[in-house]
């Protein structure tokens, strides 16, 4: 007997009675230009949904989501997907069909601090983010080095995420603030490395500016480092109209 379809109705009205205006109205401030509406649920709520949601029907769920323009429903999307147990064949599949409906760095990111394979899968799945990071697609880039930035920062990885980070380059806002958030943190794993892609000046000035301005802001930079940093940085000229 076939299973009933997902009520994504009724997840909405659930969703709804949870939220609070005053936090919608404050993340609406923080994730501009996406076209999905915001009920404004705190996320310690929307991932206690998502756990009920994995124990149940989730590949129900996933399907039923996909394509809501809900952010809640494509921030718990990304929940119950990251955290999914399947194989990775399956796993890598979804993940591929939910990339194109990722619209803020919000969902991205949450995503991403989502996601869950076994150690025998993790070969497939840096194949894979790899791919994502090299694209021309902006938040399919971002996935892609946020990915290699959580999980990719260790041996015998380290060497293969530092070469996509020295490669990147994309005219986009998160793109780029994901370049240099990725690079900030693995600064802390692999400092000559990441030290060499400022030094030898592999990107544009932004990029490389606000890298530089992460490090500086991190407590994990030694005061030493963080002043030899600071000699880094490019002076931009301000642009008038």
């Amino acid at each position: 007997m076939q299973a009933p379809p997902f009520d994504t109705d009724a997840l909405v009205k659930r969703l709804a009675a949870l939220a609070d205006g005053g936090y919608r109205d404050f993340s609406a401030a923080l994730i501009p230009g996406s076209d999905t509406a915001m009920l404004g649920v705190r996320v310690p709520k929307l991932r206690s949904v998502a756990k009920e949601l994995l124990k149940g029907d989730w590949r129900a769920f996933i399907e039923a989501s996909r394509d809501s323009q809900i952010y809640e429903m494509k921030l718990l999307h990304g929940y119950v997907l990251g955290g999914a147990k399947c194989a990775i064949d399956e796993k890598l599949a979804l993940t591929e069909a939910f990339l194109p409906h990722i619209d803020n760095w919000a969902v991205c990111d949450g995503f991403c601090s989502s996601y869950r394979v076994k150690n025998d899968e993790k070969d497939a799945l840096f194949a894979f983010v790899k791919a994502c990071a090299e694209s021309d697609i902006e938040f399919r880039k971002r996935f892609g080095l946020i990915m290699l930035m959580n999980y990719f920062h260790d041996a015998p990885y380290l060497d293969g995420t530092m070469a996509v980070y020295r490669g990147f380059a994309h005219p986009g806002y998160y793109a780029r603030m994901g370049a240099a958030w990725g690079l900030a943190t693995l600064y802390l794993h692999a400092p000559e490395a990441a030290l060499a892609i400022l030094k030898e000046n592999l990107w544009d000035d932004f990029t490389h500016n606000k890298a530089i301005q992460k490090l500086r802001e991190s407590y994990r930079v030694s005061d030493d480092n963080k002043a030899m940093l600071m000699t880094l940085r490019r002076k931009v000229e301000k642009r008038h109209e």
